[in-house]
């Protein structure tokens, strides 16, 4: 294993005292870190960003910001900005990026990290960077209401370049698997469809376990109440006909791969977007994937499906086997302490589509 890539839950709890203050050892991941709102929040008329040495909180008033109350819900489709408790001061050789947790995900509340300084959503924070942090939300299909302490975004720091190269995914490959069909062969070679430095995956479509369908409702859904909702209430089954299903623009679908997805303890993933000459739709909201997924707890595991969270910008027939998403693996710094498929979560079981814990049955 290399020396360099994403930092483990150990290297990252060593971080916490001296760089990172104001978030404890409970936000803490395999290999990441849990951000936790604050109680400053603003809506906005338009989403934003900043350019380099600008502040984030300079530039609420230019989009029309007005303080917000997080007692209140988001509106569908207005853009919030709700700061990140905590503090930052990141070593010289250490920098991050950032992604929704999945469980934002998958109720459509779309959330971007915006750093002051940092002219991407999500994305780089420059080597000694220190700031504010603030997420930029969007409930996209039934009002939500967010609290002080929820976490919606998760932080992973790097000390280097992490990307697999050819001849090392190759080897994950013949050494252990990394891609798997359903009934949990693994895929090798011209089975493995590639792009890049990704692999391509694609759809499911069964008639009893093809996915969910949010058409827009205006029932309020609390992302405190973890199992409190019925699915029933928020989403529908999608329009299936025959080998296939049908995406409707403005609609929002919880879908799952075909394949099977193991991520080995010693490397982390990350769903990418996928190539608009497949189609132009976005078909994940959150995107990280954490080491050990499918692994089991002593690698027993032949990988496990991946909730795709499917956002149409047109009228779609989108049929089983089709391309839908892509995934890019990454190496650890070295093995957590503790892996996914070890640690207690609401998605160590799922075998197909599966909606957000707020979810406690159908």
């Amino acid at each position: 294993m290399r020396k360099t890539g994403v930092l483990p839950m150990q290297m990252l709890r060593r971080l916490l005292p001296k760089y990172i203050h104001g978030i404890n050892a409970n936000s803490l991941n395999p290999a990441s870190i849990d951000l936790p709102l604050a109680e400053e929040a603003y809506r906005l008329e338009t989403i934003f960003l900043p350019r380099p040495g600008e502040r984030v909180r300079d530039l609420i008033k230019e989009v029309g910001g007005v303080r917000h109350d997080l007692k209140n819900h988001l509106e569908v489709g207005v853009p919030y900005l709700v700061r990140l408790a905590g503090s930052f001061r990141l070593p010289r050789m250490v920098y991050g990026y950032l992604n929704p947790k999945s469980s934002t995900g998958r109720i459509n509340l779309l959330c971007r990290v915006v750093a002051d300084g940092v002219e991407m959503y999500d994305a780089l924070i420059p080597e000694g960077w220190k700031g504010e942090t603030w997420v930029l939300a969007i409930a996209g299909s039934f009002p939500e209401l967010l609290s002080p302490g929820n976490a919606v975004s998760q932080l992973r720091l790097f000390d280097d370049k992490s990307f697999l190269t050819p001849l090392e995914l190759n080897l994950a490959v013949e050494e252990g698997g990394l891609i798997f069909r359903a009934n949990g062969v693994c895929m090798h070679g011209k089975d493995l469809r590639r792009h890049d430095d990704s692999f391509l995956l694609t759809l499911r479509v069964r008639d009893d376990q093809t996915g969910f369908e949010c058409r827009g409702v205006k029932r309020i859904l609390d992302f405190s109440k973890i199992g409190q909702y019925r699915g029933r209430d928020f989403f529908t089954l999608p329009e299936v006909r025959g080998d296939g299903v049908v995406l409707r623009r403005g609609n929002f679908y919880i879908l799952s791969t075909d394949e099977r997805v193991m991520v080995p303890p010693g490397l982390s993933a990350e769903l990418r977007a996928i190539d608009p000459r497949f189609g132009e739709f976005r078909s994940h909201a959150a995107g990280y994937i954490d080491l050990g997924w499918g692994f089991g707890k002593n690698g027993e595991k032949r990988g496990r499906p991946i909730t795709l969270e499917v956002t149409p910008h047109e009228d779609m027939f989108v049929r089983h086997g089709q391309v839908v998403a892509r995934i890019r693996y990454e190496w650890m710094q070295e093995v957590p302490e503790v892996i996914y498929d070890a640690a207690r979560s609401n998605y160590t079981k799922q075998a197909g589509p599966k909606l957000s814990k707020h979810f406690g049955g159908w």
